[in-house]
């Protein structure tokens, strides 16, 4: 798995990525670009891309930085609407019991 864009400059060493194994299933590192067109975006590479025996090499795709804010506001939102469904239900369920009693 690797993707179509190369780095043609240098990087710097970040960390070893256990999740993701490369093509000759060692632990991935991420490393960050020094390139002037990518300069900080993450990639994963092979541990032995140096030695050139596997070419596994990809870009990590980051978060935007207002992800966490944005999944607050979904998860209000969704709160708010679930409580609104609670009542309804509870208002349903009250309606069906006096109609019920009427019959």
């Amino acid at each position: 798995m690797s993707s179509g864009s190369r780095i043609s400059t240098g990087s710097s060493n970040q960390r070893v990525d256990k999740d993701v194994l490369c093509d000759c299933e060692l632990p991935s590192r991420i490393r960050t670009s020094k390139t002037k067109d990518n300069s900080g975006k993450k990639f994963r590479v092979c541990p032995n891309s140096l030695g050139k025996k596997c070419k596994f090499w990809e870009w990590i795709d980051e978060e935007p930085e207002n992800m966490k804010a944005i999944a607050k506001d979904a998860l209000s939102d969704f709160a708010d609407y679930l409580k609104q469904v609670l009542e309804d239900v509870a208002s349903v369920r009250e309606e069906v019991k006096q109609l019920k009693v009427m019959i």
